[in-house]
């Protein structure tokens, strides 16, 4: 199906065709209520023909709608015009990355850390609204004339298991039906490929393809056949990253997205676009550095002019670059560390966001008020048959009116019940309380009915080994979980754990917001805490590891030491040389 310049749909005008894709043909329209021109893709009769696909499309489309995310293609309307569907979209300028790439072959570090920063948090948009893309490769990446990545195309994107159980079998196996694909087999994760369905995750293993071809100009799976490369999917490690000219880190990121297996890939997103935008500002911080070591190969050829010049030039030259290094190291440690507090920061708050979900969620029950009523065991069902559905939420509490703890899902440390008073002091606020020697993230909601409050139930969450291990994940750092008197949780190893409490803690490190250099095992590290609450005392100690932050510099700083030996060699040279003349 063609249509030519002209034909109308709906409102929308037709101008010219623009391209086509395995779902439809796009071309340019003009809006001709507002007065502007729009991409207008029309599906295909053949796709139109599959079980559920137009109901799926308009409910897919809808939530893509309402995304309005600067880094995914904006959707505008959806019609069908005597048969015809189609979709209206914004028009953009620019190129595909598969057209940059065939034209550039790859991208240097700084361009492909940038894009890949732009492609994680359009997912990440995506994915918090339940959206899984599906199909992400580089033909579905538009780059518009001013840098900006979009991402395109989210006719396979599955917005939460529905009854098309068929639609997505047949997608695993590329096709359904004459001339029609659904998925491409390069960028399909292994367990779409087996048939099981899509997640988050599925969409990172395809971001890790897209970045590898981003960084190498060519596919790590590619093979002769699409069945050959579904095969090395699903058997084969990708070719390792050459760690020459690559920022630190982004080797081992990439390798954990093309992971075999969905667990051991990134948790979200989210936090890639958080690694990728530090990254980008390191790598950028390189550029300068190597640029700076060209200037210094000039100054060095004028050096030659005069002898006595040149010894105090080389002097001035090595003063002055180790302190520009050490400068420059500090100042890209301070942000790294700022940046982690922040990460810190909203780990946190997304913990304690959860936790107050699930209390009210629970609390809403209808018939929950009337269980306060009954024995205790009855409550205790109650609360477990609920985790059982909320699985995030490590315990569930009830607490009679008198404050009185009559039901738990998990063990608590003999601590009394003066821990539940300032929960019910301000119901539905998230607090850090302390329960026998440990702190708990917290939060209470109350059991009503017409008014009246029957009961409590509060959600628990330990400030414990996996709240750490889930920050070790966030800002690809160690970190150091401590309370008052004891260390909660720690990523380093046990024997490596360097202090006991956090009043240990500071007593080495000083007031809060400190930068400190330790030395833990034979490593530098830059620690900084950030606290978690105040009553009860509990605090994150976050450890940069400064080698790797003066990794990128070395080349650098011993630039400017090699410099200025050679430079107090030739000017010795040329005063005996003068020494003689005279």
């Amino acid at each position: 199906m063609t249509l030519a310049a002209g034909v109308r749909l709906g409102p929308y005008e037709i101008l010219g065709p623009i391209g086509a894709g395995g779902m439809g043909e796009v071309y340019r329209g003009r809006d001709t209520r507002l007065g502007r021109e729009v991409a207008v893709k029309v599906i295909q009769p053949e796709a139109q023909g599959i079980p559920d696909l137009l109901p799926r499309f308009q409910r897919e489309a809808k939530a893509i709608a309402a995304l309005n995310h600067p880094n995914i293609l904006a959707l505008h309307d959806i019609g069908n015009d005597s048969g015809v569907v189609y979709a209206v979209m914004e028009l953009l300028e620019g190129e595909t990355l598969r057209e940059r790439l065939d034209v550039s072959g790859s991208l240097t570090p700084l361009k492909a850390t940038g894009y890949a920063s732009q492609i994680a948090r359009g997912l990440a948009a995506a994915h918090e609204r339940g959206i899984v893309h599906r199909d992400l490769k580089p033909e579905n990446l538009f780059i518009t004339h001013d840098g900006l990545v979009k991402i395109l195309d989210f006719g396979l994107a599955q917005h939460e298991p529905g009854p098309s159980a068929e639609l997505d079998t047949r997608a695993t196996r590329f096709t359904t039906g004459p001339g029609l694909v659904l998925g491409t087999p390069g960028y399909m994760a292994p367990e779409q490929l087996v048939g099981q369905p899509a997640t988050p995750r599925s969409d990172l293993f395809a971001f890790g393809v897209v970045v590898h071809e981003m960084l190498t100009g060519s596919h790590p799976f590619r093979r002769a056949t699409p069945a050959e490369t579904a095969g090395a999917i699903l058997h084969e490690d990708p070719p390792p990253l050459s760690q020459s000219g690559l920022p630190p880190g982004i080797a081992t990121i990439v390798e954990r997205c093309l992971d075999r297996r969905a667990g051991d890939r990134p948790s979200s997103a989210r936090d890639l676009a958080l690694f990728f935008d530090a990254v980008g500002s390191q790598t950028g911080e390189v550029a300068a550095g190597r640029a700076a070591q060209g200037a210094g190969s000039l100054r060095r050829r004028l050096a030659l002019i005069s002898c006595g010049l040149l010894a105090l030039l080389s002097g001035a030259m090595w003063i002055g670059g180790r302190f520009l290094v050490e400068r420059t190291v500090k100042a890209a440690i301070d942000s790294d560390l700022m940046q982690a507090e922040r990460i810190v920061r909203r780990e946190q708050s997304d913990r304690l966001a959860a936790l107050a979900t699930a209390a009210r969620f629970v609390a809403s029950f209808p018939n929950l008020s009337a269980l306060f009523a009954t024995d205790a065991p009855t409550v205790h069902d109650f609360l477990v048959t609920y985790q059982q559905r909320l699985p995030e939420v490590p315990m569930l509490v009830a607490v009679a009116p008198g404050r009185v703890v009559i039901a738990r899902t998990g063990e608590l440390a003999d601590g009394g019940s003066g821990w539940v008073d300032p929960l019910l002091a301000r119901p539905g606020e998230p607090a850090v309380v302390q329960i026998g020697n440990r702190p708990f993230f917290g939060v209470a909601a109350g059991a009503e009915a017409a008014g009246t409050v029957f009961g409590y139930i509060v959600a628990l969450s330990p400030v414990d080994r996996a709240f750490a291990a889930a920050l070790r994940e966030a800002t690809q750092d160690e970190v150091v979980l401590l309370a008052s008197d004891l260390t909660l949780a720690s990523t380093l190893r046990a024997e490596q754990t360097p202090w006991r409490s956090l009043e240990e803690w500071r007593r080495i490190a000083g007031p809060p917001g400190a930068v400190v250099d330790v030395s833990i095992g034979g490593r530098r590290y830059a620690a900084r805490e950030v606290g978690l609450s105040a009553t009860p005392a509990a605090a994150v100690v976050v450890l940069k590891s400064r080698d790797e932050a003066t990794a990128p510099f070395a080349r650098l700083q011993n630039g400017v030491l090699v410099l200025g030996l050679i430079s107090l060699a030739i000017a010795a040279l040329g005063s005996y040389m003068i020494v003689r003349t005279i």
